[in-house]
């Protein structure tokens, strides 16, 4: 492993990738016109779970899935109306408390933890079925 892997995440990018996440949140919260915040906002989800799973937060699988539930809806309602959106306050809640999680993971977490849960959100993007870290390490 490189040295640059275990240090933290540079500040300025843990703050660019955390201002991102709430952007995306706060653009579903209305009514957005594009899926683009609505994916970015599934993404921070996957990757909270990924970095929880190295060790960073505590990410049950339960809330995982109330966050596939609540995107679930964002993504039928967007569909059905055009406008991609948090359909009540508790999915909002839901959401928020995992950006806020995702927001304080980038300011503990290694280089190398990013760059791990990146790498497991790009192959499930291609298709590769979810699996919990301890799973995979089976």
């Amino acid at each position: 492993m490189v040295k640059a892997q275990l240090l933290p995440i540079p500040r300025a990018v843990a703050d660019d990738l955390a201002l991102r996440a709430h952007l995306s949140l706060e653009a579903i919260r209305g009514a957005c016109d594009h899926i683009g915040p609505a994916h970015h906002t599934t993404e921070v989800v996957l990757l909270a779970k990924f970095l929880s799973e190295a060790g960073h937060g505590d990410f049950s699988p339960e809330l995982l899935l109330a966050a596939n539930h609540s995107m679930t809806e964002v993504f039928d309602g967007g569909r059905k109306t055009g406008t991609w959106s948090v359909s009540s306050y508790d999915a909002f809640a839901l959401l928020s408390a995992i950006v806020g999680m995702y927001d304080r993971q980038l300011q503990k977490a290694s280089l190398g933890a990013l760059t791990t849960a990146t790498e497991r959100l790009e192959r499930f993007k291609a298709g590769e079925a979810y699996q919990s870290l301890q799973k995979r390490r089976a």
